[in-house]
């Protein structure tokens, strides 16, 4: 790897956390090719210290972030949501700087671009507001987005960060620099394919159930009576030559065909009424999953629903799936996303994992951590990151089915223009169950041409664990072994 540009982070004033701080200007880093050092040409002023802004010490060529203690007050006291302006041009920045009106110098940044960053990417509103015990997920609604003003979540920590960037600009910095590097961070982008499996038919019931509730789902969730008649008739072309909604063999062989790989994330075990009621020992499984795994399909934990929330079941259950497979688990997602940000990481590090996809909505498409981009968490209440890399996911097949009611052309539509704004590294889910056309019909051959489309637009697709030597190197290159990362 290259020789990253040396920069040197110096600080006047407490900040909110200093190893947050680093650990935040980290993702900058690797995107661009800095290198955060003790001293360098190149420096980066966070100054929290109201009494010294006149006189830090900041050359030409420096950028200069200001904070003020009142971040960390509202970032370790208060639950209201990020205090953020708008610009001229309409941006949002948050924590602005009491003295900004009368600073205007190039380089520097007037608000806490990185505090701000770092609350977001950390889901640190939900972790402050919500009750660990309380049941259920987050819904876009009672986040905080729409009391900023927004419709739908942004990935408001990256354009935070970028000012970062654009300041380095601003001063001269080498342009080499200050442009996108690396496997994730060119134009096209990655897409990380995943498929839940919530439902496995049995030989005996023949996926009646799944099409009851499928039928179901038509009538009075989507309102669509004539998708429930497809589904049915559809149902009785593939009894006769199959088992429906088993898919797995079937999505292997679609992607084969069109050259790329997936994970599928699989739960071990049923604690609540929500959890799918398969069993991966059961041989016709097991078997399929080996298969699959052989062929170079990654195999993921899919947590039981009280999973990250109940000390050391995700450890447990990782420990069932590795039995039954023969081999390590890197990934995890939480079953129906239920989980609190206050123990979801601290579970997930704990069992072993070294990525996880679960941060994104139920209800809405976009980025719920801000970012279009894998994350290092980390723990303000502990003073250190989590030793895992969170993957987001934007988009969702029953998102577009339940939630928007989107016809199979319309969730198109919207899953291309999803991922054509918000190019980066990001996850989609697609359940397997939808990918046999016995769900919402035509939702499985919207999901082909999201791979077709990403591939002609020169994505990289793969499945989470093929990231992860490129993830670790290009983030270990962030720092020099000086104490640079706190």
């Amino acid at each position: 790897m290259a020789e990253g540009l040396p920069v040197a982070v110096t600080f006047c004033g407490a900040p909110f956390d200093r190893r947050a701080v680093i650990h935040t200007l980290r993702h900058v880093a690797m995107r661009v090719g800095w290198v955060l050092c003790a001293a360098a040409e190149h420096r980066l002023h966070y100054v929290t210290c109201s009494a010294a802004l006149e006189s830090v010490q900041a050359e030409a060529q420096d950028i200069v972030v200001l904070s003020s203690p009142l971040v960390q007050r509202h970032l370790t006291q208060s639950a209201e949501p990020i205090p953020v302006v708008r610009t001229s041009a309409g941006r949002l920045l948050p924590f602005p700087h009491p003295a900004a009106s009368r600073v205007k110098r190039p380089g520097w940044i007037t608000a806490d671009v990185i505090a701000g960053a770092y609350a977001v990417l950390n889901l640190w509103y939900e972790h402050r507001t919500r009750a660990t015990e309380q049941e259920g997920w987050i819904s876009f609604a009672d986040d905080w987005w729409r009391r900023a003003g927004l419709t739908d979540p942004q990935p408001l920590a990256d354009e935070w960060l970028e000012r970062i960037v654009v300041a380095a600009q601003q001063v001269g910095w080498p342009r080499s620099f200050t442009q996108p590097r690396g496997t994730f961070f060119g134009a096209a982008g990655t897409l990380v394919l995943t498929h839940d499996v919530d439902y496995l038919p049995t030989v005996r019931d023949r996926g009646v159930p799944r099409l009851l509730r499928a039928l179901a789902r038509q009538t009075i969730a989507r309102r669509r009576l004539g998708d429930a008649v497809r589904v049915l008739a559809h149902y009785g072309r593939v009894l006769p030559r199959g088992t429906p909604y088993f898919e797995l063999p079937a999505i292997a062989k679609r992607e084969e065909e069109q050259g790329v790989r997936s994970s599928f994330q699989v739960t071990v075990a049923r604690h609540h009424r929500v959890d799918p009621a398969y069993d991966i020992r059961h041989r016709f499984i097991s078997e399929t999953l080996q298969r699959l795994q052989v062929a170079n399909w990654e195999i993921c934990l899919h947590g039981s629903y009280t999973a990250s929330r109940t000390p050391g079941r995700l450890q447990e259950e990782r420990a069932v799936l590795e039995q039954v497979l023969g081999t390590p688990i890197t990934g995890h997602r939480q079953h129906y996303l239920h989980f609190h940000p206050a123990q979801l990481f601290a579970e997930v590090e704990h069992a072993g994992f070294s990525y996880d996809l679960s941060v994104g909505y139920n209800d809405r498409s976009g980025p719920r951590a801000g970012t279009c981009f894998p994350y290092r968490p980390y723990a303000l209440e502990h003073g250190r990151p989590y030793a895992l890399w969170e993957i987001p996911f934007v988009l969702m097949d029953t998102t577009l089915a339940t939630i928007y009611r989107l016809s199979s052309q319309e969730a198109w539509e919207h899953a291309r223009t999803v991922l054509d704004r918000q190019r980066g590294c990001v996850a989609v889910i697609w359940h397997q169950e939808q990918l046999g056309g016995l769900l919402d019909p035509g939702f499985d051959e919207v999901y082909y041409r999201v791979v077709a489309w990403a591939l002609e637009a020169g994505m990289r697709l793969v499945p989470g664990a093929a990231l992860l030597p490129d993830l670790d190197a290009a983030w270990a290159a962030t720092v020099r072994d000086d104490g640079t990362a706190g």
